[in-house]
């Protein structure tokens, strides 16, 4: 990988997890389908005004969601959240499936430590979570033992 470029990888998703995201928008657009059908004005507004604060909410908090490498920093992304970590303040990666609110969609994380205390951590789920590992050890001069990294 060249170091002046960041590599994305998305997150993984739980098969579970598509019908639970998929059953607000799908209700929404049912509302405004069924208010369509019966000729309410305000049933079409009611529904529209739902999809927009779903489409608000997915857009908001969750897509994108995906994590990218650079040549100094671990980029997590979740919508419009962002957070930038160094890579020198990595210290250890180690596989979790802790289900607390984390910037991912899947249970197959990785619990990243970057300091100490409970907020220098985040979990994270990347998709092609081998090739990540490889490349974060390379640029974080991380060792890595299987799923796990840490600073020699």
């Amino acid at each position: 990988m060249a170091t002046n470029e960041t590599r994305w990888y998305r997150s993984k998703v739980d098969w579970w997890l598509m019908p639970i995201l998929g059953i607000p928008p799908l209700a929404s657009i049912a509302v405004i389908a069924q208010a369509a059908t019966e000729g309410s004005a305000f049933g079409v507004i009611a529904g529209c005004g739902i999809a927009m604060f779903v489409a608000g909410i997915y857009f908001g908090l969750v897509w994108p969601m995906s994590y990218g490498l650079g040549k100094s920093e671990l980029i997590v992304r979740s919508g419009l959240y962002r957070r930038r970590i160094p890579l020198t303040a990595i210290s250890e990666v180690s596989p979790t499936r802790n289900p607390l609110s984390s910037p991912a969609l899947s249970l197959d994380r990785l619990n990243v430590r970057f300091g100490e205390g409970m907020f220098r951590r985040v979990m994270i789920s990347p998709a092609e979570r081998d090739r990540f590992l490889d490349d974060l050890a390379d640029l974080a001069g991380l060792t890595r033992d299987g799923d796990r990294l840490r600073r020699p």
